[in-house]
């Protein structure tokens, strides 16, 4: 089991937003097109897909925020009860600002999970950030947090898991499963 610091800790306490990369986060960074050039299916872990409903129930505000677009990404995101769905978004700096703003929050109240160097500029505006195992070197060496999980296989789980451990919020949801 990871030993996770007193700051780390902390920074997860103040979170009230979640946000997310889809590719190499909520995905293992594959793409699946047929022979026309068209995107397939998209592939997400379960395991994630319940961290956004335990987040929602914990009273947790989720967004994603993806550089590319996809049809399948959206209509996941938004069977899961997603607030705040954002694809083919380059620039997620501007985006945090704007989703920031109209939540009327905090930048030490967002938690932002990214893998790959275009998360970063939105990352350094963010009170806690974390990247899966498999980030690309430059996000993981300044993420508050690395997880055991690589992308699509249960990072968001991991950091939703974490973030209501330190807010003493997981053992008491998870209770009502054991009743």
């Amino acid at each position: 089991m990871k030993l996770i610091s007193n700051v780390v800790i902390e920074k997860a306490k103040k979170i009230k937003l979640v946000v997310s990369d889809i590719d190499g986060v909520l995905t293992q960074g594959e793409l699946f097109f047929d022979k026309d050039g068209n995107e397939v299916f998209g592939k997400f872990n379960i395991y994630d897909g319940f961290a956004f409903i335990i987040a929602h129930e914990c009273s947790m505000k989720t967004a994603i925020i993806s550089g590319r677009y996809s049809v399948y990404t959206e209509s996941r995101m938004r069977a899961l009860g997603v607030e705040e769905i954002h694809t083919g978004v380059l620039n997620k700096k501007d985006k945090l600002r704007d989703i920031v703003k109209r939540l009327q929050l905090k930048y030490e109240e967002v938690a932002f999970i990214g893998d790959d160097l275009i998360d970063l500029p939105a990352m350094n505006m963010s009170g806690f950030t974390a990247a899966p195992k498999n980030g690309v070197k430059e996000v993981v060496d300044r993420v508050d947090y690395i997880c055991n999980s690589y992308g699509g296989m249960g990072v968001f789980r991991e950091v939703i898991e974490l973030i209501l451990k330190a807010q003493n919020k997981y053992q008491q949801y998870v209770d009502k499963y054991l009743e």
